[in-house]
Parts: structure tokens; sequence; C-alpha cells
């Protein structure tokens, strides 16, 4: 497909793409699982750690789940696939693959603006990281075309300085991208245009967003954020003081490779 022309780079670029490694039956059986903790069945007896969308609610609107890996084991079982960890680690030149963050992005067929999800880059949201060794790889659990609302990346903006006012959940893209061209008018925007089973990887301060689905069928992401070696804790205060505690229990945050 479109993304496959050119060969990016994670660390010039700020994001790449790697092939399909994920068997048909791993994928179908992670679909099935993330549909049960949607519809708030967690076979494994444990809940995800935040909802952004119940049962009932606007079936046309983004399904936001975090850490789903913790409710199905068919979705702990992707994250943790052990070529998986390996192909993390030789992309991000790392001898260590841990996975401490996890997200459900399930997209139905858009109206409006309810399928846009704004621009943002991770780091802004992790103040209890620093902002080395940290990436998130999303896994295409079906085909990603330039109509189902694919991410979207801008070139090299992992070296910009922090823009004000950028929020992944500010739909309203066009206001958005008025301040984005205020600060950088020469933007090269990427989509990330994916077969089933494929995924991309960008940093931590790579720009991206995504508009809304307008094929028939959703767009199913599975957000995999992890981290290498290089990652360090930053002490804060305030109620996500003690947040990262979690990464010291395999069981919630699993290491994926270790050399």
């Amino acid at each position: 497909m479109g993304t496959r022309k050119v060969k990016y780079s994670l660390k010039n670029d700020g994001f790449c793409f790697l092939p399909k490694i994920f068997s048909k039956e791993d994928i179908y059986k992670a679909r099935e699982g993330l549909w049960r903790v949607i519809n708030g069945e967690y076979r494994s007896g444990r809940k995800p750690e935040n909802r952004f969308w119940e049962p009932g609610e606007d079936p046309n609107s983004i399904i936001k789940i975090d850490k789903p890996h913790l409710c199905d084991q068919s979705v702990w079982h992707l994250i943790t696939n052990k070529k998986f960890g390996q192909v993390l680690a030789k992309a991000t030149n790392a001898k260590y693959i841990q996975v401490w963050h996890s997200q459900v992005v399930w997209k139905p067929h858009s109206k409006n603006q309810k399928g846009n999800a704004g621009w943002h880059r991770d780091s802004q949201y992790w103040p209890f990281w620093t902002e080395k060794g940290l990436y998130t790889a999303w896994i295409a659990l079906s085909n990603v075309s330039i109509r189902s609302g694919p991410l979207r990346f801008i070139r090299g903006s992992n070296h910009w300085d922090k823009i004000n006012g950028m929020d992944f959940f500010n739909q309203d893209i066009v206001s958005q991208e008025i301040e984005l061209y205020k600060t950088n008018n020469d933007q090269e925007i990427i989509d990330a245009l994916l077969q089933k089973g494929e995924f991309s990887i960008h940093s931590s301060k790579t720009y991206h967003s995504s508009l809304g689905n307008k094929e028939k069928e959703p767009r199913i992401g599975m957000v995999v954020h992890f981290c290498t070696e290089q990652a360090k804790r930053r002490e804060i205060n305030g109620k996500e003081k003690k947040y990262l505690d979690q990464v010291d229990d395999p069981t919630i945050a699993p290491i994926i490779y270790n050399k």
C-alpha cells in the first residue's frame, strides 16, 4: 500500500511501518476479545483501567478503553507475542521492551466530527515519564484504508517543541491545524495505511491524529504503549505520583523482550 513506497525512519521521521507478524487466528481472537471487553465482559475477572464509552452510548462515536489486555487472555496473548517483542526491540535498537499501557480504539462508521481524534503527542499525557525510550505501537486489527480514518503522522514532528492547544479529545481538527500551520507551515502528513496484522511504531513526541471512518466496517486498532531501557521515571506530585508503580507488576506491565 502507499506507506510502503517510502521507508520511514523512527529516529528521523518519528514513525515507521512494520510488516505483518500476527497469525490470522491471533487477529481474529484479539478482535473477539476486544469486542467482549467493549461490551463489559471481562473473562479474566479484571476490569480495564478506564472506559471512555459504555454499551448503549452513541454507536458512531470512537470507542476507547484503557488496558483491555488485563481483561481478556486473547488480547494479552496478542501484545505479549514473542516475535512482536523482538521486532519492537530491533526497530528501537533496544535491549529491553516492557508494555506499560494499552488501549483499544474501535472506530465505527463516523458521522460529523465524532470519529475525529485530535492532533496530539503521547508524551503530553505522561508527566511521570521523561521523554526518551517511550514509543507506541499501533496494531491494525482491520484493514486501514484512506477512507477508514487512518492514523496520520506529521513527519519529523518528533523534533518539534511543544505546541499548545493540541489534544486527542479535541475533534475540531480544522481549528487545530490552523494553530499547527502558525507554528510550522511546511508540514508533510503521512497516512498510516495498513493491512490487517501490520503495525506502526511512533515516538512519544510525534504529533498524530485521525479523521472519521467513512467505511461501513469499523476501523480497529490495538494501541500498545511500551518503554525501553532508556525510559526513566520522573518524580511528580498529585494523583499520578504513584501511577508507575504498576511497572513492577508483570501481570499489568509485561516484559516482552529482555536481551
